[in-house]
């Protein structure tokens, strides 16, 4: 065999290698970019971080629950709304129903041996910055298609049925780091932070019952609307949710092209906390509260205190 010869062989094997490393092993991201996939019923692992002797994050305020206690209140509605309104269409396993550890290879485990179609992790966040504050969504990475749309979904709940402020959706890029819970898992999987700990409002507002109910429901009809989109499983209608779940109101007092400070003196002249919401694609994206009421004539009297002051523009906003 001549030497041209020999290398025509030689770059034959070698691309037959590649090409079989290529085709024998599938990776979750070619798997995400296939089309949708009809399916009667899906698994979904529910997975409330954090237990028993690791509490998470601790609580800002005296009295507050720690970060493991609200991950399982918040994960345990999630579960309760996914098995009453897609019943039989949605099988939910727990990664934890009481206080207790469970180490990160274990969630994996479970998610992985019991072939799940979907993972969703409830954590709650924390910084040193206590004026930070707002929702944020994590997927492994940019090639995680279906847990990007999945991700984006919620998000878009969070703004629109919780009326909170998004941070956004983040991948390991943003993060500059793995978590385990979304590299390992071999389906669609995301993390959801469900807020800031640190910051006093949105702390007092995870600690609420209405709260841990809107922000289940948020992911819930997240999720409900993209296992339709994606396997055409029709659930039955949310309005008994709605009922469950009474709207809200807000008084909105000033918007912004770009963030201010909520301790400059005429927010701190109300002497009430002040909430900062960002809305991307609007003309003013950040958008800040005063309260949060149950009935509109209860956000009226509100309100009117408020335009005999210092704001007289501020207006009520109603969220269902």
């Amino acid at each position: 065999m001549n030497m041209k010869k020999k290398k025509i062989v030689l770059l034959c094997c070698i691309l037959g290698c590649v090409s079989l490393a290529f085709t024998s092993k599938k990776t979750r991201s070619e798997a995400e970019a296939k089309p949708p996939v009809p399916k009667k019923s899906v698994t979904l692992i529910i997975d409330a971080g954090h237990g028993g002797h690791d509490p998470g994050n601790l609580n800002g305020t005296k009295g507050m629950l720690l970060e493991k206690d609200l991950n399982l209140l918040i994960a345990k509605k999630l579960g309760t709304y996914v098995e009453e309104y897609l019943k039989g269409k949605v099988n939910v396993i727990y990664t934890r129903k009481t206080d207790e550890f469970i180490g990160l290879e274990n969630r994996v485990s479970v998610a992985n041996s019991k072939k799940a179609d979907y993972f969703i992790s409830i954590h709650c966040n924390s910084d040193s910055k206590t004026q930070i504050s707002g929702t944020e969504t994590h997927v492994h990475n940019a090639n995680s298609k279906v847990g990007l749309d999945l991700a984006n979904a919620i998000q878009d709940q969070f703004l629109n049925r919780a009326g909170r402020s998004s941070r956004g959706v983040k991948i390991k890029h943003d993060r500059g780091y793995n978590l385990m819970v979304l590299k390992d898992s071999k389906m669609p999987a995301v993390l959801v932070e469900c807020g800031f700990m640190s910051n006093s409002t949105e702390e007092a507002y995870l600690n609420s019952e209405r709260g841990q109910s809107l922000i289940a429901s948020a992911i819930f009809r997240a999720f409900r609307d993209y296992i339709d989109k994606r396997h055409g499983i029709k659930q039955v209608s949310d309005k008994s949710i709605a009922k469950q779940i009474s709207p809200m109101y807000k008084i909105q007092i000033l918007a912004s092209n770009t963030p201010l400070s909520t301790n400059m003196p005429d927010f701190k002249a109300l002497g009430d906390p002040i909430e900062e919401i960002k809305l991307e694609g609007t003309t003013f994206n950040y958008k800040y509260y005063v309260g949060t009421f149950s009935s509109k004539k209860e956000a009226r009297k509100k309100l009117k205190a408020i335009q005999e002051t210092h704001f007289q523009d501020a207006f009520i906003v109603r969220f269902e």
